[in-house]
């Protein structure tokens, strides 16, 4: 139900959680709600510091009503986060209760869960204000604005790193362990000539072009742009935000864990990984939309960036642009998300949530990870994107059916990543670099493993908030470090 509310409240722009940062908050508060009632009765970890109340927990006498407790709380926070889509919930609601065959209204159990949902809810109290963005385009080099082809565009998010965070804390601003800016930024008014940086971009004008040209081999394959397209959900009609697509992919993992395994991972612990998955989307939210819009680290995207470029960091191309976020079920092209680009907002969910998939299944013992940090997580998954259903806005006719398949999580974080590129829409440091060899900074080029990993880009920040997650859900400090992933 969580999942749907994102696809349906994109599907019919009824406007309640759009874009990527909200539709993790609602997905975050919504599964912690259910998860922490349940785990608080077993006496396992909590996601929240909102406590489950001890007048709640009196009442659930059985598996049914904590099931119930679990369920209303749940539904009580999408309730609230949607309050459009009502109808729906309230028939669902009532479905699962006939389906059930549990007693209401007035039940005290579903009148305790649902005040904590209501509790839960209002951790996010002051999200609908710093939704709004009070940012202000300018034509500086390098700093966020509307492209040319999208005049009417308008940043947004700019406040979102302001809000609560639910689990983690923020990087330190200086010193070792501190976000660093994206290549050559020394400050708010200085990016100077690189070497990553003009690899960097001269890489997204050949991968992330609106026409790919087959006879140039420097260009776009199909194989690459079927893998931008694939990790899209640049909330379009019927597929909504990237949250929702990670959460898909946690899911399918999970399957995939009890075919082979059944009942390798308790109910329990699956709720756990996927709630905590959740929290660590809805925090990674705030901290890279904080960098985005932070005067040191902001950067522009490569439709602006490459007709406007810089002497030293590239060759202008003012008639350049981009595939762009997959329109999908739409008639556009060559769109641009309206947000900075560094870090990748892509790279950062993506990150959080495989990381702390990788985590868990090497904590419980369903996978392991080699010298280097790689994990043994063997999946396969169908994006909403090629599912055969969902429209290509440039032929208005169903892509066809493609199925993914991954060796590792690892390998999956790296193509989400690398994603945005071929689509045009980021630069490959908004996501991922590597260390060069001395590991004193981060260089231009995919790293093979976690343990080559640098710092710079949405990659490795969402790596650092999977990881406090983690530790409040029980895992080792020693998994986390045979992760690679530091």
């Amino acid at each position: 139900m969580c999942l749907e509310c994102v696809r349906r409240d994109h599907t019919t722009q009824l406007g309640d959680q759009l874009g990527p940062v909200l539709s993790a908050r609602a997905l975050g508060l919504a599964l912690a709600a259910l998860h922490d009632i349940k785990a608080a009765k077993a006496g396992r970890p909590l996601l929240l510091t909102t406590a489950v109340p001890n007048t709640l927990l009196t009442l659930l006498s059985s598996d049914e009503m904590i099931d119930m407790a679990a369920a209303a709380a749940c539904h009580q926070v999408l309730q609230l986060r949607y309050p459009n889509q009502g109808n729906m919930l309230g028939n669902a609601w009532d479905n699962w209760i006939d389906f059930h065959q549990l007693s209401t209204p007035g039940n005290p159990v579903e009148l305790a869960a649902r005040k904590y949902g209501r509790e839960v809810h209002l951790l996010g109290q002051d999200d609908a204000e710093n939704a709004v963005s009070s940012y202000t385009d300018n034509s500086s080099p390098y700093r966020h604005r509307a492209p040319e082809a999208e005049p009417n565009q308008r940043a947004s998010g700019s406040n979102w790193g302001q809000s609560t965070r639910l689990v983690t804390t923020a990087l330190p601003s200086t010193g070792a362990g501190s976000f660093p800016p994206p290549p050559g930024r020394m400050d708010a008014r200085t990016l100077t000539p690189t070497t990553h940086y003009l690899k960097d971009f001269n890489k997204v004008v050949s991968k992330g072009e609106i026409n790919r040209t087959p006879s140039n081999p420097a260009s776009r394959t199909l194989k690459e742009e079927v893998i931008g397209i694939a990790w899209g959900y640049d909330g379009p009609s019927e597929l909504g935000t990237p949250p929702r697509l990670y959460l898909q992919v946690v899911l399918s993992v999970l399957d995939s864990v009890q075919e082979r395994n059944p009942g390798q991972l308790s109910e329990l612990e699956e709720l756990t990984i996927t709630a905590a998955v959740a929290v660590a989307m809805a925090d990674a939210g705030i901290d890279a939309w904080f960098y985005k819009y932070s005067p040191n680290h902001m950067m522009w995207r490569p439709a602006v960036g490459i007709p406007n470029a810089v002497a030293g960091n590239g060759a202008a191309i003012p008639t350049w642009r981009p595939l762009g976020r997959p329109d999908t079920n739409g008639k556009g092209q060559g769109l641009t998300p309206n947000f900075p680009a560094y870090p990748s907002g892509h790279a950062t969910f993506g990150s959080a949530a495989f990381q702390l998939l990788r985590l868990f299944l090497a904590e419980k013992g369903v996978s392991s990870f080699n010298s280097d940090g790689v994990d043994t997580v063997r999946f396969e998954f169908i994006s909403d994107e090629f599912n055969g259903r969902n429209k290509d806005p440039r032929t208005q006719m169903p892509r066809e059916v493609i199925t993914l398949e991954y060796e590792s999580l690892w390998e999956a974080i790296k193509d989400n990543s690398i994603s945005r590129v071929f689509l045009g829409v980021h630069w490959e440091f908004d996501g991922i670099t590597k260390r060069n060899a001395a590991n004193t900074k981060d260089e231009f080029g995919i790293p093979d493993s976690p343990t080559q990993l640098g710092q710079t880009g949405g990659v490795w920040l969402g790596g650092q908030i999977a990881n406090q997650v983690a530790s409040k859900i029980g895992i080792s400090n020693a998994t986390i470090e045979a992760s690679g992933m530091r």
